[in-house]
């Protein structure tokens, strides 16, 4: 995560694209708490409007990937929890990333390395994407407006009266 590269063209690690994207999101949200992760966690301090090149100064390499330890030792009863990662996890670490995160809590992670097995299953509440696009911005969104909609067909007709 610290040292490979999206692609063999790209400069950009997956770690610094974690942290562009994770800044991205965190900025744009009504309230967010920002965390660096790899062999230790911390949390990023930002300023709501601070421009993001500013905000990933404070990011450090880390090394590693203690997914599951940074998801407990930050998790503070968040409406939802997004993850960036190559989705690695640590051989010490019991249990899988979610479990600190109740199982009605929306659990979002990006895995940016595209390796096979999971840190985490799938399922109600727990989604997992390939990569970085442009579309990854509305996901979070687009998933959560789709969990609180109705079928057409299962709707109540309006009342005729």
């Amino acid at each position: 995560m610290f040292w490979d590269t999206l692609s063999e063209r790209s400069k950009l690690t997956r770690a610094d694209a974690a942290a562009v994207f994770g800044t991205a999101l965190a900025l744009r949200a009504e309230q967010a708490d920002l965390v660096e992760f790899g062999w230790r966690s911390a949390v990023v301090p930002f300023a709501p409007g601070e421009p993001v090149l500013d905000v990933l100064k404070r990011f450090h390499s880390l090394g590693g990937t203690h997914t599951t330890k940074a998801v407990r030792t930050h998790y503070r009863e968040h409406d939802r929890v997004l993850i960036v990662t190559d989705e690695q996890a640590a051989p010490d670490a019991p249990g899988a990333v979610p479990e600190p995160v109740p199982a009605g809590i929306p659990v979002y992670t990006w895995n940016l390395a595209g390796y096979r097995p999971a840190h985490g299953p799938t399922g109600p509440h727990r989604h997992t994407f390939g990569g970085l696009a442009d579309a990854a911005f509305r996901m979070v969104g687009l998933i959560e407006a789709g969990r609180e909609a109705a079928w057409p067909w299962t709707e109540e007709p309006p009342d005729a009266s």
